[in-house]
């Protein structure tokens, strides 16, 4: 074959070659930009009708530090009149609608299936919190006859540093609200401008711990049994299917051994799909198959606190009374006027993620694990249930207990052994100091989580405090 044949041929090879390496490539995009476009049209859709129909978060704050990251792509629209949120993407292809539920959040509706829609649930009015937030205060009525003696001077430097902006346009912090409690009284707290201590802030993870409480109620009501196999219609349609004897005990430890992909950063991981593009999230986690042996594998998931969402909805077998649960025997008991757990769009909690509360309230919940389950002499969670929340889960590191993360393997290396806490997205901090018998809450939108270091935080807070 003559040279300049074989060169016309190479070159005609590279042409198609190439060619075909664009196809790919802008098919790639393309398919990158679906799901972007998927998970973020109901991310933005979910976090506005959330935190300006729910919560009354400024929509241009929300807009510029939540949604930052897909503000040029995604428009949204918020009906008042309808408490909806829709938010679309390339041209209205891609869109995705909220829906405030009455008083109890929002839902994104459902892709396959109408929204169930909630019926409105009693809530105490009016808060009889002191609006002063400067002096002391005591945060229910178990609190110490007078306030703790603190070193104020150290105290005030680590809430300084906590809503320190050391470069706010490249990596900015933002903590929005931090709670102290020490002797059961309020000794410190500072909010964001904007923020009220009135005001909910989503808890992301945080939201897990309050579930290991609901739990622990339904145990005692006999809704569930712990070290039974947990109610999952999925699991018990074939008798040889070896999940149906994972328990309610391996659930809430992180050990059931089902697979889930937990990255938050991929948005086509188990978790970005089965909170913005599913309706019935404990269906999508149940169907998830095993890959360890339950009991014995560790895995932290989000799916895990589905299949245990609906399986207390099962369990309870009653709707509206399983929509009243956390209000009537966590919420209310407490005080917690502003917390608000909400629901998928098939109606059953998302106890992994969407539970938001005032900083004021973040710390009464963790005042009761504190006090061992006990709130002003009644015994709000069952006896042992917060000694439970700390037994080590096997194959953790001796990081983790039930739902709540645990501090035995110096996952945090400068707080003490016997703290425990709840952790969520964005830097979301529950600490529970029982060595110092103090909570510590800091609740903040922090896009990197190195940028706030909750180790560093917390210790410097228990710094400032007697043991």
């Amino acid at each position: 074959m003559p040279f300049s044949s074989r060169a016309r041929q190479l070159s005609i090879g590279l042409m198609v070659l190439g060619a075909l390496t664009g196809t790919v490539l802008l098919s790639q995009k393309l398919y990158h930009l679906l799901i972007f476009a998927r998970a973020g049209t109901a991310y933005t859709a979910k976090v506005l009708c959330s935190g300006v129909l729910m919560a009354g978060l400024d929509r241009k704050r929300l807009e510029q530090e939540d949604l930052a990251l897909g503000s040029q792509l995604i428009h949204a629209q918020i009906n008042s009149q309808r408490n909806q949120v829709n938010a679309t993407a390339i041209w209205g292809l891609i869109s995705a609608t909220a829906t405030r539920q009455a008083n109890l959040g929002c839902s994104l509706n459902g892709i396959h299936q109408p929204l169930v829609a909630l019926p409105a649930s009693p809530k105490p009015s009016g808060s009889t919190d002191p609006t002063d937030t400067n002096n002391p205060w005591p945060l229910n009525g178990d609190a110490t006859r007078i306030p703790p003696l603190v070193d104020r001077v150290r105290l005030d430097r680590a809430l300084n540093q906590a809503f320190f902006e050391p470069d706010e346009t490249q990596r900015p912090r933002r903590t929005r609200a931090i709670v102290v409690v020490q002797d059961g009284w309020v000794i410190a707290e500072r909010y964001a401008d904007g923020i009220r201590p009135t005001t909910p802030l989503v808890g992301w993870s945080m939201t897990k711990s309050l579930f290991h409480a609901l739990v622990g109620i339904a145990i005692a009501d006999g809704f569930m049994v712990l070290d039974q196999p947990a109610p999952v219609q999925e699991w018990s349609r074939r008798s040889d299917d070896p999940r149906a004897w994972i328990t309610v005990r391996q659930l809430l430890q992180m050990n059931s051994g089902l697979a889930f992909d937990e990255l938050s950063r991929d948005l086509n991981s188990d978790l970005v799909r089965m909170l913005t593009q599913t309706d019935d999230m404990g269906a999508f986690a149940a169907n998830k198959p095993l890959v360890g042996t339950p009991g014995k594998r560790w895995a932290y998931a989000s799916g895990t606190t589905a299949i245990l969402s609906r399986a207390l909805r099962q369990g309870i077998n009653n709707d509206p009374q399983y929509w009243r649960f956390p209000y009537e025997r966590l919420f209310h008991p407490l005080g917690m006027r502003s917390a608000v757990l909400e629901t998928d769009p098939s109606g059953s909690f998302v106890g992994s993620s969407f539970g938001w509360a005032s900083g004021r309230d973040w710390a009464r919940f963790g005042l009761l694990y504190l006090n061992n389950g006990v709130w002003e002499g009644q015994q709000v969670l069952p006896i042992g249930w917060t000694q439970q929340a700390r037994k080590i889960s096997k194959g953790s590191k001796r990081a983790y207990g039930s739902h709540w993360w645990v501090n035995r393997g110096r996952r945090h290396e400068d707080l003490p052994r016997n703290s425990y806490s709840a952790e969520g997205f964005e830097g979301q901090l529950l600490l529970i100091a029982p060595s110092h018998n103090a909570v510590i809450v800091r609740l903040g939108q922090t896009p990197d989580s190195n940028e706030f270091d909750r180790n560093a935080f917390a210790a410097a807070v228990l710094s400032a405090l007697k043991r």
